[in-house]
């Protein structure tokens, strides 16, 4: 690889490549990829005439043997023993030491030389000299038992402070051999001081340079200015300390995080800063898509359009590119001044401008100009995230700006240990997608591909993901694919969005069978992987999916669920797509020719059965619940079945579990006591301990979270919180407010709407925020705390089943009842009583109990060694 060209006098470039060796530049010993890549980058790097400094912790003779061990290119300079020397390779391809920095470090040192500090430090017991040739005149290097480590260190650092020694000291142990390791440097010397030394000499900006590193020792380097690479198979905390640095100090697309390791990442970093070729294939995603630190891709469909033409405004000036349209609807084109961060809008036949339909960030909202997101910024450390099993869900249903009274993503992820405490396996998220306005429940998207402008940025919401991973919780998404918002909605501007024969109460539906319709199609699949690829979602629900209107087969939802399960093979963490059905949809979980099932459904019947057993009178659902309806909801899990909701007898319910083989189609069932619609649709956004009772809460709380399906909890339930959770929404057209507060009046016209705050009024969303101390239950939440405790305990026995439950009404004792058979002998009983307000709550009756009670929601008055007292509103779980 050493060609005599190689050996010309250096001449320092505008481009500059410094780099460590160890675990950066260096192949890593397993990866065939690294070692193909090295001399393609070394070529690269000749051929762009790009300067190269090795950076490294390793002494002369190490760096040198590496070198050749290892093929890497001839460095021009090489920077060693850990910054204390510097060479400069001269014509004859020799390194020769750079006098003037060991002068420099000679004046940090002068009034203790290292022979002196060496005196010093010889009454130390423990430390035991490296080799000779570890050794420098600017560094004194130790090793020490691991064990021992670090009293050594502090035994050191006594002893420079007691010498006013000039000295400072860093450590660690070998990861080959577990020896301790201790170096002795000048004081304030290290690799990073070394390059800074190296750029003032030569009077460079830090902007020529681009340095790679992948360890703690390469943190300093990483965040002193430089563009900066962090290989992929760096620790996850170095790129997080790297991140954290650049974004406070306000450096924008200085950083690339790899996702390659060693080499290749090397590779592919100078790729991204220009140091060498990029790729030849361009991205094929919609949208703004940067692929350099100064030039992004766009790509958008636009079939309607003879002209499109991107403005980007980079801070300074606004630049206009003409984007190149193909025979397929596509315009795209690449502009190099257009970096991450800038905003941009599509000029639509020289008339209008229009944000991006693939916008990633509208920091306006939804009329101002998108922003150009770099899907590679965020440091993510859930490398080794699993994901949950489907069986081990426990749902926590939450809005993001309700959630905190920030409402914002940074809030949300400050709440995540007490969802942890409380035993949530994973957290659903209401929709993000950018909406008009202050606020909404989120329903309302326009830009689908685009986090809501008020709860912070993209990688806001990544941060929150990680943190839920790093907490042990999934994180799923409500996504809507059914309609389009009506405000904001440019779509149809650049192309047949909409369906011209479907229609939705809410806003347009997509054009998902007409002639042409192939790209909104793909329009739609791409949003839902994107979510799930660049944001490390887990899963997805569909909200309305039976309002997804497709004629076509297969129909939108089919090839929807191919290409989520198709990703899901290429990751290592569990993925789950939910359908909001509301009723028992068997198909929805029935794999079939050229679809697959979902891996779970919303299925309301049980939480209606539950309403209207207490408030018979109460209307919150478009379904009609009868009193009696509990027993069978609990027996069968639904009362309602198929896409056209049709009430079904309880005979028929049998005759669907015969064929089904049994209920273990319940353990698909998303069940709750509570989501955003029953609260929502209650004309005063009340919940059901405001309705009813904390206690009869706490006893129907038993039977949602010990059934066996997927229990969800929506927010604030846990703490049973007085904060309502209206309807709200906010529009920046009048008409449409108007029209939106009248309309919901006429949803459900069986209530007395009265006064109650309309959907518009800023006091409907602000009184919905839930996190107020003293609004809280501290004795609701250890119960929610103790059922979920009983369930993952119910789950690890195997007894928490569908085929292993019974489930019915005694009308004599007035109890309904789980029974969990967990052997031949042996049953887990849950017993409750349920009486709503408009119900008398008759006498307290006796139960039999033979066995251990796990759980009750009451004191328990014993009447005597084999019976209890259950009052009403009470449940009792025991084991018999």
């Amino acid at each position: 690889m050493n060609t005599p060209s190689q050996y010309d006098c250096p001449v320092l470039t505008n481009q500059i490549l410094a780099t460590d060796l160890d675990g950066t530049l260096i192949p890593l010993s397993d990866n065939p990829q690294n070692t193909a890549d090295l001399p393609q980058l070394a070529a690269q790097l000749q051929s762009h005439h790009v300067t190269l400094i090795f950076i490294t912790g390793r002494h002369f003779a190490s760096a040198q043997s590496a070198i050749k061990q290892h093929q890497l290119p001839q460095p021009d300079w090489l920077i060693c023993d850990v910054g204390t020397s510097i060479f400069h390779r001269q014509p004859d391809g020799a390194l020769q030491t750079v006098d003037a920095y060991a002068d420099h470090l000679g004046e940090i040192v002068a009034k203790m030389p290292i022979d002196e500090l060496k005196q010093h430090l010889s009454t130390i017991d423990g430390l035991r000299l490296q080799e000779s040739e570890k050794q420098g005149p600017f560094k004194l290097s130790y090793y020490a038992d691991a064990a021992q480590l670090d009293p050594l260190v502090e035994q050191i650092r006594k002893q420079l402070s007691q010498t006013a020694a000039p000295y400072s000291i860093i450590h660690s142990v070998d990861p080959f051999n577990g020896d301790g390791l201790i170096d002795l440097l000048p004081s304030g010397v290290s690799k990073a001081h070394a390059l800074a030394w190296w750029v003032e000499q030569n009077d460079l900006h830090q902007d020529a340079i681009v340095f790679a590193g992948d360890s703690g020792n390469d943190l300093a380097a990483l965040t002193a200015g430089y563009r900066a690479i962090v290989v992929g198979n760096a620790d996850r905390a170095v790129a997080q300390q790297a991140y954290a640095a650049h974004r406070a100090a306000g450096w924008e697309n200085r950083l690339y995080l790899a996702t390659h390791p060693a080499t290749s990442g090397v590779r592919e970093g100078c790729r991204w800063f220009g140091l060498v070729d990029r790729e030849e294939a361009l991205p094929q995603k919609l949208g703004a898509t940067p692929i350099g630190d100064q030039s992004t891709h766009f790509r958008v469909w636009a079939p309607d359009r003879s002209r499109v033409e991107v403005e980007v405004d980079n801070g300074q000036t606004t630049i206009t590119h003409a984007l190149q349209l193909d025979e397929t609807g596509y315009f795209t084109g690449i502009v190099p001044e257009a970096a991450a961060n800038a905003r941009y809008q599509y000029r639509l036949d020289g008339g209008s401008v229009r944000p991006d339909p693939a916008s990633r960030y509208q920091p306006e909202g939804v009329h101002g100009p998108s922003q150009i997101i770099n899907p590679r910024a965020f440091p993510w450390t859930d490398q080794n995230w699993p994901g949950v099993d489907k069986r081990d869900l426990v749902i926590y249903e939450l809005h993001i700006g309700a959630f905190t009274q920030a409402g914002d993503f940074q809030a949300a992820t400050a709440q995540l240990p007490e969802l942890s405490a409380l035993g949530v396996t994973a957290v659903e998220v209401m929709p993000v997608a950018q909406t008009p306005g202050q606020w909404n429940w989120g329903y309302d998207g326009v830009n689908l591909f685009a986090v809501r402008n008020t709860y912070g940025a993209p990688d806001d919401f990544k941060h929150f993901i990680d943190a839920c991973h790093a907490a042990g919780m999934a994180v799923i998404l409500d996504v809507v694919y059914n309609h389009v918002g009506p405000e904001g909605n440019y779509l149809t501007e650049f192309g047949p969005y909409a369906s011209t024969k479907h229609h939705t109460p809410w806003g347009d539906a997509f054009n998902y069978d007409e002639p042409g319709s192939g790209p909104v199609r793909q329009f739609v699949i791409d949003n839902a992987l994107f979510w799930l690829q660049e944001y490390h979602l887990d899963g997805l629900r569909l909200d309305a999916a039976h309002f997804i209107k497709d004629d076509s087969r297969p129909a939108i939802v089919d090839e929807l669920r191919r290409d989520v399960s198709r990703f899901a093979e290429t990751v290592n963490r569990t993925i789950h797509l939910i359908a909001e059905t509301n009723v028992f949809d068997q198909e929805s979980l029935n794999d079939q020719v050229d679809r697959l099932a979902f891996d779970g459904v919303w299925c309301d019947c049980l939480m209606h059965a539950i309403y209207a057993h207490a408030l018979p009178d109460l209307r919150i659902a478009h379904r009609e619940y009868l009193a009696g309806d509990l027993a069978e909801a609990l027996q069968h899990g639904f009362v309602y079945f198929g896409r056209d909701e049709k009430r079904i007898e309880a005979s028929q319910r049998q005759d669907l579990s015969r064929n089904a083989q049994g209920k273990s189609y319940i353990e698909s069932f998303i069940i709750g006591l509570q989501t955003h619609d029953s609260v929502g649709n209650h004309p005063q956004g009340q919940r059901i301990h405001q309705l009813t009772s904390k206690a009869f809460q706490k006893a129907a709380a038993a039977l949602t979270l010990l059934y066996p399906g997927i229990p969800i909890i929506f927010m604030g339930e846990e703490f049973a919180i007085d904060a309502p959770f209206p309807f709200f929404v906010d529009f920046e057209d009048a008409t449409l407010k108007q029209a939106v507060d009248s309309g919901r009046a006429r949803e459900f016209p069986q209530h007395v709407w009265g006064d109650f705050l309309l959907p518009s009024q800023s006091d409907t969303f602000y009184q919905a925020k839930h996190d107020v101390p003293d609004r809280r239950d501290e004795e609701m939440f250890a119960w929610y705390r103790d059922l979920i405790a009983l369930r993952k305990q119910g789950l690890a026995d195997g007894w928490l089943s569908a085929d292993r439950m019974t489930a019915g009404y005694d009308p004599q004792a007035d109890i309904f009842f789980l029974r969990f058979r967990q052997d031949s002998a042996t049953e887990i009983i849950v017993q409750t009583r349920l009486t709503g307000p408009s119900k008398s709550p008759g006498e307290a009756v006796t139960i039999p109990t033979e066995g251990t009670v796990l759980l009750s929601s009451a004191e328990l008055p014993q009447t005597d060694d084999k019976n209890i007292t259950l009052h009403p509103n009470q449940v009792v779980i025991s084991k018999n």
